[in-house]
């Protein structure tokens, strides 16, 4: 085997020593000419005078999904078709979160920024199907202009119980589940 060093990127292109032909070398250079010109195209939104894009953490793009989800009212069932794909940021889409993942940070949106107290509220059903089911919904007392309240629900999560309705199974799955939310310190 002879090893050719490309000049332009440093990578080494092989080629069998019974081959006098240097296409592998001849498709390598073109390639990589290509990919410079392309990086050369390529612009950032910055340089068109675009502002305010600034750099998107990975960390923060299902925050930021939810954020989006809670402020326009749009369903969660929006993200990732292929019409809301097409005006996000690559480092968005790759790090896309999953429509539970976003409908899990609403309610943890919702939830943190209340003030007072908060009331929970559980039900516990079968459904036809055969399955025990547990619902979890959390009431908080909401101010309305004026001296009205208004008791607002929001159902934190349903789960399938797998076990006996004992009430220590009861207790540790409600537990599991206000702590999945963050909301232990509000009840």
């Amino acid at each position: 085997m002879i090893a050719f060093l490309c000049q332009a990127c440093g990578t080494r292109i092989h080629r069998p020593t019974y081959d006098t032909s240097l296409t592998n070398l001849s498709k390598h250079v073109a390639n990589c000419l290509k990919k410079q010109q392309q990086v050369i195209e390529t612009k950032n939104l910055a340089v068109v005078g675009v502002s305010g894009t600034g750099n998107i953490d990975p960390h923060k793009v299902a925050q930021l999904c939810a954020i989006w989800c809670a402020e326009a009212a749009c369903p969660s069932l929006a993200l990732g078709k292929q019409a809301h794909c097409g005006i996000l940021h690559l480092t968005v889409l790759k790090n896309l979160p999953t429509r539970k993942a976003v409908s899990r940070g609403i309610n943890i949106l919702y939830t943190a920024h209340h003030k007072g107290a908060m009331y929970i509220g559980l039900d516990a059903w079968q459904s036809p199907n055969g399955y025990d089911i547990l619902g979890t919904v959390v009431y908080r007392l909401i101010q309305n202009k004026g001296k009205f309240f208004e008791l607002e629900a929001i159902p934190l999560d349903f789960v399938r119980l797998k076990e006996r309705h004992t009430g220590v199974y009861l207790a540790e799955t409600v537990r599991a589940i206000v702590e999945k939310f963050q909301v232990q310190n509000k009840l």
